[in-house]
């Protein structure tokens, strides 16, 4: 019985058995190598492909990127050039409604300028309609100093030697209007004198007024300055027209004489009553 047993336990460890054993630790090794093998290899493969993957999505991401800077740099210009073609429309609309104003103000300024400008010749019209009414042959009536300058502006050219004579007589009358007035002042400053006048019983004239006497010669003096300085310069005025004088040379000789007989008048108004208040004065004392 014992002999059974060892033999079948001699039997169980048969080297047969130790082989097979064996056989399937080294297969089981080897496909584990192998599974690792396989593992490794997918593994290195998913991880390549992976990264490929990753590189080919980052590379899509920056060419997105890129178009879409791209694309918002487009849209920017397109807007920017929009926005400027908007700026310059509402340059030029506004340039072009200015013109349109600057054009109206112009046409309304043209249009005041017309209407000013044929008041001006309606008025210069009736001014010499006005000035080619006066007729400065006709000594009969005198004419105003305006009258007188009017007549001189508007001679065109030089009229002939009768005219200007003409023309000189009516100045002449211009330059002593206010004399009358003069020697009526004068008079009147001592009118109170004459007024109580008494006779020189030393002068070889009987019933001769003493003041009226003072007034007489006073005055005789004054009309002789006037004569005198009227006389010279109506030499000089005739010796233009004989030298045929430019008109302008004639109109100058003129206005120089209005001139100058305006300011006789007033000096020949102070001196005449100073030398009648001294006269009348000293025959005033001789008479008390």
């Amino acid at each position: 019985m014992m002999n059974k047993k060892k033999c079948s336990i001699l039997t169980f460890y048969h080297p047969s058995h130790a082989n097979l054993k064996g056989t399937l630790r080294y297969n089981s090794f080897k496909f584990l190598c192998l599974s690792l093998y396989v593992i490794g290899f997918y593994y290195i493969f998913l991880n390549n492909f992976l990264e490929n993957e990753s590189l080919e999505i980052v590379k899509n991401c920056n060419v997105y990127k890129r178009n879409l800077g791209e694309v918002e740099k487009e849209s920017n210009g397109s807007q920017w050039k929009r926005n400027l073609k908007v700026k310059n429309e509402d340059v030029n609309k506004t340039k072009s409604n200015g013109n349109i104003k600057s054009n109206e103000q112009n046409v309304e300024e043209n249009k005041h300028s017309i209407n000013h400008d044929d008041k001006n010749i309606n008025g210069e019209k009736k001014s010499n309609n006005s000035i080619s009414d006066i007729n400065y042959n006709d000594l009969s009536k005198n004419l105003t100093e305006k009258e007188l300058l009017d007549v001189l502006s508007s001679l065109k050219e030089c009229p002939p030697t009768k005219d200007l004579g003409n023309i000189w007589t009516h100045t002449v009358r211009v330059a002593k209007e206010g004399l009358g007035d003069i020697k009526k002042d004068l008079k009147e400053s001592i009118q109170n004198y004459l007024d109580n006048d008494y006779s020189d019983t030393t002068s070889c004239i009987k019933k001769k007024l003493v003041y009226a006497t003072i007034w007489e010669e006073n005055i005789a003096r004054f009309n002789r300055t006037v004569e005198r300085e009227q006389e010279k310069y109506t030499n000089d005025f005739f010796n233009l027209i004989k030298d045929e004088s430019t008109l302008d040379d004639m109109r100058k000789f003129i206005y120089s004489f209005l001139e100058f007989f305006k300011i006789l008048k007033e000096e020949l108004y102070q001196d005449h009553q100073k030398e009648l208040f001294l006269k009348i004065e000293k025959a005033s004392e001789g008479e008390n």
